[in-house]
């Protein structure tokens, strides 16, 4: 029968209660000394453990001791109660050159896989090599008072090695990998480029098997917390590509939205479909620089997910083979040739961005967009779709959308340019349409799954659909 944990800790605290307290005396005068200490009386759970992630959450390994008592020699003075104070002491060396000390109050510690990994990888054991760490306790009633020790247990471990320059970034339901944030130091500190749809919900998850989320109360967005009560955390309501901090050590998320980029000092058109931005340029000398300068949009903890609290930032680059690196100051690269090239810059695999330089105008022509109702991003500077009128005030479309995308319907006149009538949704009531100024964004529920829908709005009265 295989003996579980729990009662092995059990067996090993009764057998601690079953000690007969010893008293050492000493002839050479006051000294204060402890009570019920022999070679038994700290006791582990195990004698060899083998650490990996998946026993990173569970209790590898238990310690427990009897109480100590201090005692003085001289019996009319006895130690006063509550100032005796008790230390869990690790090393790796048998006669504690350095260690590794923890407070402890009870008769007990337990070591989670994670926490005895982290614990071994501070005293220099090597990953996957079994090694001994050594325990004992210490007992102490004043700073200028000798401590007293217990007996030393022996375990072995071996530890694994955590590599914590990466945190993976998880779907909504934990089950698949997204995409990754780095941590060049390995300090805790995420951060690279991810694309986002609107209210994007998301989890991280390090290598030691930590998973992040939110805080699990209304009012803490962007609050990290990585406990059981942890929400899912979610992007703000724009779509697009994100620079994205994910601060374990300050416990904050700050998600900066890039609002629009500039190619040599003219705005890049976004192309929402494939988050990206494009433009087209026709250079008329050989070796012609070009720049890339964005514009975002920071939240953090002290911004929520409000659009106008979020704090404008311009992010500079250096460009060079094809990757984007962030600057304190703009670089640019050389277009060798004379002529007319189509710049693209997306997310590349290891969230950074990227630039391509293709020969021709690869940009997609914008569709037309005259005197209709068309779909926009809800701040209004990205067309999503042109509706098409097939009745008085009835519009419809074909679109992709994301779960909780939001957006509005804008009647536009000679071009896209020309908003002449916003429309979003009557608060609490989203199929409603309102141009109230107090009117809420329009949304996509979380039944849709990418995939193609049918979008119907009608003016005459003021309600709109997806099917």
């Amino acid at each position: 029968m295989q003996i579980t944990m729990k009662k092995i800790f059990r067996n090993l605290m009764m057998l601690l209660c079953a000690l007969t307290a010893l008293v050492s005396c000493d002839e050479s005068g006051d000294k204060i000394y402890l009570d019920g200490f022999k070679a038994s009386d700290l006791m582990a759970s195990a004698s060899d453990v083998k650490l990996s992630v998946d026993n990173s959450k569970d209790v590898v390994l238990s310690l427990a001791w009897l109480n100590p008592t201090l005692l003085s020699s001289d019996e009319t003075k006895p130690a006063g109660s509550g100032v005796l104070k008790t230390y869990l002491q690790v090393s790796a060396s048998e006669n504690f050159t350095s260690e590794k000390e923890y407070s402890v109050t009870d008769l007990s510690k337990a070591f989670t896989g994670a926490d005895l990994n982290a614990a071994a990888k501070d005293l220099g054991l090597s990953p996957d090599v079994s090694s001994p760490l050594y325990f004992r306790i210490k007992s102490q009633m004043g700073a200028n008072l000798d401590a007293a020790y217990s007996n030393v247990c022996q375990v072995k471990v071996t530890p694994y090695l955590i590599d914590m320059s990466y945190i993976n970034i998880l779907n909504e339901n934990k089950d698949q990998v997204l995409t990754k944030l780095y941590s060049p130091n390995s300090d805790g500190v995420y951060s690279g480029y991810m694309n986002a749809s609107s209210w994007f919900h998301i989890w991280g998850k390090e290598n030691d098997g930590t998973i992040w989320g939110n805080v699990g109360q209304d009012g803490h967005v962007y609050e990290m917390d990585n406990t059981e009560s942890a929400w899912n955390i979610w992007f703000p309501g724009q779509t697009g590509i994100y620079y994205t901090v994910l601060d374990t050590k300050a416990k904050e998320l700050k998600p900066t939205y890039i609002k629009s980029m500039q190619l040599n000092g003219e705005d890049m058109t976004y192309d929402a479909p494939n988050y990206a931005w494009t433009k087209a340029i026709t250079t008329t000398a050989d070796n012609t620089p070009i720049s890339i300068v964005a514009t975002g949009a920071e939240y953090s903890k002290a911004t929520g997910t409000e659009d106008a609290a979020a704090v404008e930032k311009t992010l500079n680059y250096t460009l060079a083979d094809g990757k984007m690196t962030d600057s304190e100051s703009a670089g640019s690269v050389n277009i060798a040739k004379a002529g007319t090239y189509t710049i693209t810059v997306k997310v590349g695999e290891h969230s950074q961005l990227e630039y391509t330089i293709v020969e021709g105008d690869q940009t997609a022509p914008e569709p037309e967009a005259s005197n209709t109702l068309c779909m926009f991003s809800k701040d209004g500077n990205t067309l999503l779709a042109v509706m098409s009128k097939v009745s008085d005030g009835v519009y419809t479309c074909k679109y992709k959308p994301t779960a909780w995308e939001n957006f509005r319907f804008i009647y536009v006149g000679e071009n896209k340019d020309d908003k002449q009538a916003w429309y979003g949704s009557v608060p609490d009531n989203l199929f409603n349409l309102s141009t109230a100024g107090d009117c809420w964004d329009i949304w996509f529920k979380d039944d849709v799954t990418g995939g193609e829908v049918t979008v119907t709005a009608d003016l005459n009265t003021m309600t709109w659909k997806y099917e």
